[in-house]
């Protein structure tokens, strides 16, 4: 246990310093991400998945925020230990209020997970098997993330975000209930998704046939 929380601990000054004042304002996420090991796939995974915990739609954020989970996954299916990331990510910057905000609600979501969360079922988050479980969870992510419905449905992006904090909570807390539950919500992303993009296409085609 003193492993693990001294491995939340780090998560949380992590959040804490990426929400502080930055010497260059707005802070990029490269500046950010440098001053974490260059294999802490997990702090790196929860600082991409903040702009993903609000209403807003991201708009071209959302395809680089993407493409930066798909690369999370990736080399984390090869088995990678040394980070890397796409120049448009590292580029990215956001202002010092939205940080705090997001930050305010990422900690807030982590406490009520780890209140839950023990040590249970940890070959699912352990060695290989739970790198590439991992992997295939960021990379699902990052594909459901790109589907272009933000503009339409607030919080398209809530599930896939809580998802990515499931995962890295498992991943701290060596909790296999918690990947399970990550899962679960790329499950549940999944019928909305389609539900949503079923009811576009129906009214779609009757507002058609009104007009034509």
């Amino acid at each position: 246990m003193n492993d693990t929380n001294s491995r939340y601990e780090d998560l949380v000054q992590t959040l804490r310093a990426f929400a502080a004042p930055a010497t260059h304002e707005p802070l990029a996420f490269g500046t950010a991400i440098d001053q974490l090991d260059k294999a802490a796939f997990t702090l790196t995974a929860t600082l991409i998945t903040l702009p993903f915990l609000q209403p807003i739609p991201l708009g071209l954020f959302a395809l680089i925020g993407s493409g930066a989970f798909i690369a999370l996954g990736v080399q984390m299916l090869k088995g990678q230990t040394t980070l890397q990331l796409p120049a448009k990510v590292r580029a990215v910057s956001i202002n010092l209020n939205v940080r705090q905000t997001l930050v305010k609600v990422c900690l807030s979501i982590l406490n009520c997970c780890r209140r839950i969360s023990k040590q249970r079922l940890s070959f699912l988050v352990q060695g290989r098997l739970g790198s590439r479980i991992g992997g295939i969870i960021f990379i699902s992510v990052g594909l459901l993330v790109a589907i272009p419905l933000g503009g339409v449905v607030p919080f398209k992006n809530l599930f896939p975000g809580l998802a990515v904090l499931l995962y890295c909570t498992g991943e701290m807390e060596q909790d296999g209930l918690m990947i399970i539950l990550a899962l679960i919500c790329l499950v549940v992303t999944v019928v909305l998704y389609t539900v949503l993009l079923y009811l576009v296409w129906k009214f779609g085609a009757i507002v058609l046939e009104q007009w034509f």
